[in-house]
């Protein structure tokens, strides 16, 4: 896809999501602002202009939206396990940061917004599997909460036409540049393995999630930005539409790597216990499916671990 003259700005760009897409950008040619605090790994951003920034400094923030066509928000400051320990400050960074956001994707006249939501958190555990985007929404997480007040808030400005936004409510992403802590089970498990360590599962492994490869997600977040039907829904569901246990995940990089001794700790009251998004609006509306099957996805991720050196510059990259 040719991008030739496209202004994009990548907010959380230094991380997983976001390097992917602006290396991405990049290569089609677009002219992207990759804004973010940190940058892990600079060799990964050839041809972006990296602006070092803090997402809670508004002049930072209008700073870097100077110009922008396309904005992608890829920034979030906690993770859905840790989220309920710390709900004001999930509020007060992402939900307060975002509206902020908002205020200055409107000032400065930007021509789509494209937010990145849960495509597991929003939902909660009582709905039907595979789930439609129009399903309940019960989030037994503050990340849940957060995000869904986020895509209400973007809902309300779309009805007012201050702003065009795409929300896509995203599963539960793996790929190169994930680093292995926080969210990402796969990047943990194969960091661990290939450090010579025991991987850690949560409850008895049978917790089920729908995985999808970071090239698929970047995929439609690029064809989320391309739509141009005015009267096409302005939320989609991005997943593979299939779901695995943790233990599957599990038996599958103990394919690639050889056996696996894992460590089990207790369940947690904020994993749902089944999560699979049904993905036939995001077909139908952006002419987007997943191209990447689960097995070239998980060799195509550990082969990175093995060749990027992260194991070794992991607790580095830390500091």
């Amino acid at each position: 896809m040719d991008m030739t003259g496209q202004n994009w700005v990548v907010i959380g760009a230094g991380g997983f999501i976001g390097t992917n897409l602006c290396r991405r950008l990049a290569q089609s040619n677009a002219n992207v602002v990759a804004f973010g605090r940190t940058l892990l790994f600079p060799e990964a951003l050839t041809g972006c202009q990296w602006m070092a920034g803090n997402f809670f400094n508004t002049i930072d923030l209008a700073n870097a939206l100077e110009g922008a066509e396309f904005v992608v928000h890829a920034l979030s400051t906690v993770t859905p396990a840790k989220s309920n320990e710390f709900p004001m400050t999930d509020v007060e960074e992402n939900l307060i940061g975002t509206l902020r956001l908002i205020n200055l994707c409107m000032t400065k006249g930007v021509k789509r917004l494209i937010i990145l939501s849960s495509g597991g958190t929003v939902y909660g555990p009582d709905v039907p599997v595979p789930t439609l985007e129009d399903a309940a929404n019960d989030p037994i997480c503050s990340y849940g909460i957060v995000k869904l007040a986020i895509e209400k808030y973007l809902a309300m400005y779309q009805r007012q036409a201050k702003l065009d936004s795409v929300v896509l409510r995203v599963a539960n992403p793996f790929g190169p540049y994930q680093l292995p802590k926080g969210q990402g089970v796969i990047a943990a498990t194969i960091y661990k393995v290939l450090m010579n360590q025991c991987p850690e599962i949560w409850g008895d492994g049978c917790v089920i999630r729908d995985y999808i490869y970071v090239d698929d997600l970047i995929d439609a977040i690029l064809a989320a930005a391309q739509l141009n039907d005015p009267h096409a829904p302005r939320l989609y569901n991005i997943g593979s539409g299939i779901g695995k246990s943790l233990n599957e995940v599990v038996d599958s990089i103990a394919e690639i790597h050889g056996a696996i001794h894992i460590t089990r700790l207790p369940g947690r009251a904020v994993d749902v216990p089944i999560s699979i998004l049904d993905i036939q609006r995001a077909e139908r509306f952006l002419n987007w499916h997943p191209r990447t099957d689960w097995k070239k996805g998980l060799d195509l991720t550990y082969a990175w671990f093995e060749q990027s050196g992260i194991c070794q510059d992991f607790p580095r990259k830390l500091k």
